[in-house]
């Protein structure tokens, strides 16, 4: 049988871990934090979690090791570039607005589309 933990996010915005110690511990900074906190307080045995975020309830089983991800990187980090996959939004956005400026006598130009494989065309 395996652990039950709760972790919520408060009012002020901290999140709280129930269900490890007699007491929650409160004030974590993130819902990251939170899941990590309660990974090693419990050497990662199997969990069976339930997250309240704001009215969202979602409950995780996670076995021994919690080899389920939780939760993507924080926003503030970058994200990992694509490897090897074609550039498949057209020109750089720059690129297109020089190009728009540069269109005297309102020829068409024609762009890749950033949806599908169609061209789409500006004209004035």
């Amino acid at each position: 049988m395996g652990l039950n933990l709760k972790i919520c996010r408060d009012v002020w915005g901290g999140w709280s871990v129930q269900g490890l110690a007699p007491l929650p511990v409160a004030h974590l900074p993130s819902l990251s934090a939170s899941i990590d906190y309660a990974r090693k307080e419990c050497a990662a045995a199997p969990a069976t979690i339930e997250l309240l975020i704001d009215g969202f309830y979602v409950v995780i089983h996670q076995e021994r090791g919690w080899p389920r991800r939780i939760v993507g990187p924080e926003f503030d980090q970058p994200r990992p570039a694509a490897s090897g996959a074609a550039d498949l939004r057209g020109p750089p956005i720059w690129n297109r607005f020089l190009a728009w400026l540069k269109n005297p006598g309102g020829r068409s130009v024609e762009y890749p589309s950033a949806r599908s494989g169609n061209l789409a065309t500006r004209s004035e």
